[in-house]
């Protein structure tokens, strides 16, 4: 069935949410008159419990909204938190509020119908709804212009719900700067059709992306393109046809050839030039979209990689929760809107998301979150979205249990790096159930470039934004704004020295059993050797069931040049135990650190085994190199080449 809504006038001004007489400050009209402010006195009159006289009203009763016909009702009740002896008697509005217990200053003004006390939000007495106020006036004044009364207006509506057409485009009327023509909140379907449909099949839309005379349309599983402002020519068959032409806002949908989309992942988008860049975890592929088309560029040297990592990621929300402990200032506090809380190891301001909801013991206010996190070393500051009085949260004594809570997604943020010419990606998950406060969830960053078509380097920072300006690469940690090289320091993210490493195989005469017995590398001082292993050997444990294990030779970890420099105490001479330079190459010898394998004979019955032995044996091995803690932190450490001396294996 249709619902009628009757309009009062044919042009009318629809007013949501009257607020009161902003001119009229009760904190400043208290304090001029040479009282104390206080919310609870001042919005609230006092009603002795089992009937009595009410004392003077508070302050607020003269400054609610004084709108003709709004029925403010009474007041309502609430026992007193520090005296339950007494109630206090608070305004409210007839629509609309919230629960007392998440009722805040400043906030929205609780409803009068229900029972609001430790209550959940009653409908049918008005609470958790909109309210609006039809007004003819211009801005809603006492005698001010009113606007032309035209023919009485209905809205006919099939029904009253809104419909989401998630597959769906419409556009409004023109605006033009040149006229003064703005007609951006205009939706007239009279003038015709005003939506464009894609295939439903292919899920919802979720980015635009409008370049030149085209609109790139990203679906979940598909992307299209359409031409804007164009004249599209049509032409009817037929003897005397004529060639006509329309002015279309959105012309003829073509869909790129594969079957690619964008997923639930809109952040992943990253643009240069005539190239696009985004990813589809759906199908665990990184694409490109170019003139050329749609290119997976993920199959690029790490197909397994994002096959693996892009299905971690979640599609759903999750409420995550950090506890800490308060820090509060000593002694009586009547209102305070900043605190600290104790800096834990493992657990810093980092975590702290701006816009979290808080909790203090358990308790929480509607309306009151983080704006901003500063760390001083050993507390962090926490700024609240406006001040608050720690009896609302029953506080007995310092220190308190403080949680911040807020909603969380995996993500899979994306951007240009116009600085190094490269597409940024950083794969972010996170744990859909905390127990108390932990750090950072895992997370992924690494980049494409384009001029040697691969993968480059992974990161040691998770961006909550990326974006370039001019020749700029910002990243975006917990709302702060972050310029990266921007300084002479290295491997430096968000105020955090990082350590660089590279991981190669040896793999020469891939058919020969080989000895490796020394390293070296030409470069800058600085580098150590964290691993070096050879490829897995099986050994049998039982020929009969034919049970194996494989093992692999390891030798000791290779300690840098300055790391590795010490003073003989018996001789007095510097020697090295780890690289040492030699015709400008570092180079170092291999000690094996592998224990004794099945059937062979322990060292310690005078027998070899690997423990005792130099080098390690295989058909290839894998050596990680990093930088050191010591060595010239934050400076270049540069790295040409990586080398191996070896031999053939005897046996």
């Amino acid at each position: 069935m249709a619902y009628q809504i009757p309009i009062k006038y044919f042009n009318s001004f629809w007013l949501k949410k009257v607020v009161g007489d902003t001119d009229l400050d009760p904190k400043e009209t208290i304090e001029a008159a040479g009282g104390t402010w206080d919310w609870e006195s001042t919005v609230t009159t006092q009603v002795q419990t089992g009937g009595g006289n009410t004392s003077t009203p508070g302050l607020l009763e003269y400054i609610l909204p004084t709108w003709p016909g709004i029925p403010w009702g009474t007041y309502l009740s609430k026992p007193n938190i520090d005296n339950p002896s007494i109630e206090n008697a608070y305004p409210c509005f007839p629509w609309g509020g919230r629960k007392w217990e998440d009722y805040t200053p400043g906030g929205v003004l609780p409803a009068c119908g229900g029972s609001l006390v430790n209550s959940t939000p009653d409908l049918e007495s008005g609470q958790e709804r909109n309210w609006a106020i039809e007004e003819s006036r211009i801005r809603g004044g006492y005698n001010n212009t009113s606007v032309d009364l035209g023919v009485k207006a209905y809205l006919v509506e099939d029904s009253n719900l809104g419909e989401h057409r998630f597959n769906t485009l419409i556009y409004s009327g023109i605006y033009n700067t040149q006229t003064g023509v703005n007609e951006t909140n205009v939706f007239n379907v009279a003038q015709g059709s005003i939506t464009k449909s894609l295939e439903p099949l292919n899920g919802s839309i979720q980015k635009l992306y409008a370049y030149d005379t085209n609109l790139t349309i990203f679906q979940e599983n598909k992307v299209s393109k359409a031409l804007i402002d164009k004249d599209a020519i049509y032409s009817a068959e037929g003897i005397g046809s004529a060639v006509s032409s329309t002015q279309l806002v959105i012309g003829q949908i073509v869909p790129y050839v594969g079957e690619y989309g964008i997923s639930r992942n809109p952040e992943s988008w990253g643009q240069f030039g005539f190239r696009q860049y985004f990813a589809d975890k759906y199908r665990s592929a990184v694409m490109r979209l170019s003139r050329d088309g749609l290119t997976e560029i993920s199959t690029y040297g790490l197909t397994d990689y994002f096959r693996d990592i892009l299905a971690t990621v979640d599609d759903g929300f999750v409420t995550t929760t950090l506890t800490y402990v308060g820090v509060f200032p000593a002694g009586p506090i009547n209102y305070i809107n900043s605190f600290e809380i104790i800096n834990e190891p493992g657990c810093d301001c980092s975590n702290i998301i701006v816009g979290s909801n808080l909790f203090i013991n358990n308790i929480s206010v509607a309306g009151l979150f983080v704006t901003s996190v500063e760390d001083d070393g050993a507390n962090c500051i926490i700024t609240t979205s406006e001040p608050w009085k720690p009896s609302t949260f029953k506080i007995p004594d310092w220190p308190e249990e403080v949680s911040f809570v807020f909603i969380n997604k995996d993500l899979v943020q994306g951007g240009y790096d116009n600085y190094n010419k490269n597409y940024v990606i950083s794969i972010q998950t996170h744990e859909s159930t905390l127990n108390n406060c932990i750090p950072d969830a895992e997370y992924n960053t690494l980049n494409f470039d384009e001029s040697i078509n691969g993968w480059v380097s992974f990161y040691d920072y998770k961006p909550a934004v990326i974006d370039s300006l001019k020749n700029n690469y910002y990243t975006v940690d917990n709302w702060k704004l972050y310029q990266h090289y921007s300084g002479n320091t290295f491997g430096m993210f968000y105020g955090v020295q990082n350590r660089s490493s590279i991981e190669f195989i040896f793999n020469p005469n891939p058919s020969i059993v080989k000895n490796f017995q020394t390293i070296n590398y030409e470069g800058t001082n600085g580098w150590q050797v964290d691993h070096f292993i050879s490829d897995a050997t099986e050994q049998i444990l039982n020929v009969f069931s034919g049970t194996y294990v494989a093992s692999n030779d390891v030798t000791n970890s290779v300690l840098s040049l300055q790391e590795g420099t010490y003073t003989d105490p018996n001789t007095g001479y510097e020697n090295n135990a780890g690289f040492f330079l030699k015709e400008n190459k570092y180079v170092a010898n291999l000690v094996n650190n592998t224990g004794a394998f099945i059937n062979e004979v322990d060292f310690t019955t005078g027998n070899v085994n690997g423990a005792s032995m130099s080098g390690i044996k295989g058909y290839f091995a894998t050596v990680q190199l990093s930088t050191d803690n010591t060595t010239d932190v934050g400076s270049m450490k540069e790295l040409f080449a990586v080398s191996s001396k070896w031999v053939v294996s005897s046996q």
